[in-house]
């Protein structure tokens, strides 16, 4: 598979698009699973976020070191992406539903990039190296009018992330030479 682009020669690229009504609010979250010009590869140590992914929302995340990314995913709307992640410990590459930005429902004061990587892992991982490919967007990030809608957010965006990555032609960039090194 080509590194640099999920479209291979005579693919179209297309964007599937879904709109869902937030289930405690007014409020409708649009998906549109659209392939990034250029797969955005990142590696760096997994640091100590906030203790909201897993503690507060039942979605344990893997925060990337900000020396990882700085100056990588500024192009970037900030939003929930899809990709694959390695950690160096594990020979698997994971399905990884990833959010880029400021987190507006906590109002973060620093940008993160947090990797759900699809897997239920025994143990944390800090301070190991993971290795992030960034295939496509998902949807904006959004503030949502409740925790639990947030959460319910939250699991549509990684079943979407997960029948995407099911299909041509991302499933194959798992096997990726990026993740071999």
């Amino acid at each position: 598979p080509n590194l640099n682009s999920p479209l291979q020669p005579g693919m179209e690229k297309t964007d599937k698009k879904t709109e869902e009504k937030d289930s405690n609010s007014e409020m409708a979250v649009t998906r549109v699973m659209k392939a990034l010009s250029s797969n955005i590869l990142l590696t760096g140590k997994v640091v100590k976020g906030f203790q909201r992914g897993s503690k507060l929302l039942g979605w344990p995340t893997a925060n990337l070191d900000p020396k990882a990314f700085h100056g990588k995913v500024d192009h970037l709307e900030e939003g929930v992406y899809f990709g694959y992640a390695k950690i160096e410990s594990d020979e698997k590459v994971y399905k990884t539903a990833l959010s880029i930005g400021w987190n507006p429902q906590f109002k973060n004061k620093e940008k993160t990039v947090e990797a759900y990587l699809v897997n239920e892992f025994p143990e944390d991982f800090y301070d190991e190296e993971m290795k992030l490919m960034i295939c496509g967007h998902v949807r904006a990030q959004a503030k949502f009018n409740s925790l639990d809608s947030l959460k319910d957010a939250i699991r549509a965006d990684v079943d979407a992330t997960v029948k995407i990555l099911d299909t041509k032609p991302y499933f194959d960039l798992r096997e990726a030479g990026f993740f071999k090194k």
